[in-house]
């Protein structure tokens, strides 16, 4: 089992303030889409938000999961501090971390990463699409949360920098097309255009 953890800390700026947590996509709030993806894998899912009285009436929707809201302890330092704040609270020993703005997260992917990160003992599995690393979408060892928090003492705020410091390994287009997984859940939608084009070309 891996425990899940949805980053919901930006300031949602590029969306014109809108929350992208809940965009509506195929008429239910993105949020609510990735919980029941997550809920085939993961017994524990943690959101980090900085607004957790707007999201957590939503949360109680997806009954087979444990799904807690917790704010980051370093507020508004990026994915960083999300996953910093999501270490301290995983139940599992790896955590499935996506951003808030992914439609077509994957339970696949995830868990092919995870057997992965498992077997190799790394400290991350990042999927590399088409040539660009997707921190968010990861799996991590929850054990990156100290080397998270030494940053974030640091005044180092960008997650790439974090890989920098750990043992992962980069699986690209080919590990998941063996195992028939499509490549586009990497996915995500930061403004209004990207909703829009997503919302058009729904899979």
């Amino acid at each position: 089992m891996i425990t899940g953890v949805i980053l919901a800390g930006g300031l949602n700026r590029r969306m014109g303030g809108r929350l992208k947590a809940l965009l509506p996509v195929q008429g239910q709030p993105l949020l609510l889409r990735q919980l029941e993806e997550m809920s085939s894998i993961c017994k524990q899912v943690i959101v980090v938000t900085n607004e957790p009285e707007v999201l957590r009436p939503y949360l109680t929707s997806v009954s087979n999961i444990d799904v807690q809201c917790i704010n980051d302890q370093y507020v508004q330092k990026g994915p960083l501090s999300g996953i910093h704040a999501a270490s301290q609270l995983a139940s599992e020993q790896h955590m499935w971390i996506v951003g808030c703005d992914m439609p077509f997260i994957s339970a696949e992917a995830a868990k092919a990463m995870a057997i992965l990160c498992q077997e190799a003992n790394l400290d991350a599995v990042i999927p590399v699409l088409d040539g660009r690393a997707h921190p968010l979408h990861g799996v991590y060892s929850k054990l990156v949360g100290s080397e998270a928090e030494v940053l974030l003492k640091q005044e180092q705020y960008r997650l790439m920098g974090l890989l920098d410091h750990m043992d992962w390994k980069p699986v690209e287009n080919d590990f998941f097309e063996r195992q028939n997984i499509p490549s586009h859940f990497a996915t995500n939608v930061n403004t209004p255009e990207e909703y829009e084009r997503m919302s058009a070309n729904l899979p």
